[in-house]
This record gives C-alpha cells, structure tokens and sequence, in this order.
C-alpha cells in the first residue's frame, strides 16, 4: 500500500486506458471503499453502478461527448442518487439501522423524525442538489483509495445525465445518474501522465486562523 500523500500525488485523471483489466477482488474493494463513505444523517442517497460490458459502454459512448476513457478503461462506476427521497426513504433507511443494530423497531424515531423536520421541506429541486453532494462526497473516498491501490481513475460530471440514464435503465430503478468514474490502467502513451502536477500552493490554499 502506497502513503497516502505518495499516492495522491501518483494519480491524475487519466485521458487514455491500457487495454489491462483491474481483477475482480479490487474493484470490490473500491466498491466497497465507495460504500463506506460519509454521507449527511448516513443516508446514502445514492446507488453505485459497476459496469464491465463493453458493449453497454459503447451505447454510452455518445452520451459522453466521444470520450472513449467510458469505453476502453477496465471498468466504468457510476455514481446514481435516489429520484425519490421522500418520508418512505427516511423510514426505510431507519428500519435498516435499527435491525442491523439490533434494536426495536421505533427506537430511532426521535431521530428519524428529527431528519424528516430538516429533510422533507426541501424542494425536489434542492434534494437532487443534497444528493449530488452526498454522492461527490462517495467520489472523493473512491478516488482516494483507487491511488492507494495504485489503480489509475479519470473521474466525470461532463456527459449527459439523461441519455445514461435511458440506457442503463435508471428510470425505472428510482435512480438517476449522477457522476461517472472510469478505472484502470493508464497507458503508456497517455501523454498526461507526463505533467508536473499542479495546486494551489500550500501557503496560499491553506487559511490558518
């Protein structure tokens, strides 16, 4: 396992894929890495879709502006928040806490009525928004891993939402995409992999107060 500072500084978003495939045991551990982020009140308002099949991806492939990285990288994860967050999600997801942490059913209802009062006045609008957060928030803990276990990613908000969804199906799951993330294994004639990484110098990013 590389450092963590080491690592981020050996990842960058990769513009071209090797045609190498991560095995099967790292990309549930990046799933899994994925799944165990923070989110407000752990809602988890989002779903990870793990897409291997080429022939998925080509579909998609004109509904991210020709960027081949969708199709030719090792594995494509797309990050899909809940169209329906609504006081039937809430309860859902406090039923699952109680039972995995083996409490009675209504021992949280404090709590989850707590998140109803701040949660269900919102627009739909503005629960998209607290979703997409939710589910950036996911992303950064992906793209964290994935450069301690040294696998190449290109993360990706540029492509359209809408035409993902109609070819995955999303629609009907509740589901909407959100984000995308491509994995793999950088290519030797990536020309990126070659620039001096660039950041706000520390001095500057850094307010201490």
């Amino acid at each position: 396992m590389m450092e963590i500072i080491s690592a981020l500084n050996w990842r960058y978003a990769v513009r071209e894929f090797s045609e190498q495939t991560i095995e099967s045991a790292t990309i549930d551990k990046l799933a899994e890495a994925t799944r165990l982020s923070a989110s407000s009140y752990g809602l988890q308002p989002y779903r990870l879709i793990i897409l291997r099949d080429t022939a998925t991806r080509q579909q998609l492939l004109q509904h991210a502006y020709g960027q081949t990285k969708v199709r030719d990288s090792s594995h494509l994860f797309i990050l899909a928040i809940q169209t329906q967050i609504n006081e039937a999600f809430i309860d859902n997801h406090f039923n699952m806490v109680e039972n995995q942490r083996g409490l009675q059913a209504g021992a949280l209802a404090g709590f989850s009525n707590h998140v109803k009062e701040a949660m269900l006045p919102m627009s739909q609008l503005e629960l998209s928004q607290w979703a997409e957060n939710q589910a950036h928030i996911a992303l950064g803990n992906l793209l964290t891993v994935a450069a301690i276990e040294q696998v190449d990613a290109c993360p990706m908000a540029g492509f359209n939402k809408a035409g993902f969804d109609h070819v995955l199906g999303l629609k009907h799951k509740g589901l909407s995409s959100s984000v995308i993330c491509a994995l793999g294994v950088r290519s030797s004639s990536d020309a990126s992999a070659k620039y001096v990484k660039t950041r706000v110098p520390q001095n500057q990013f850094c307010i201490r107060l």
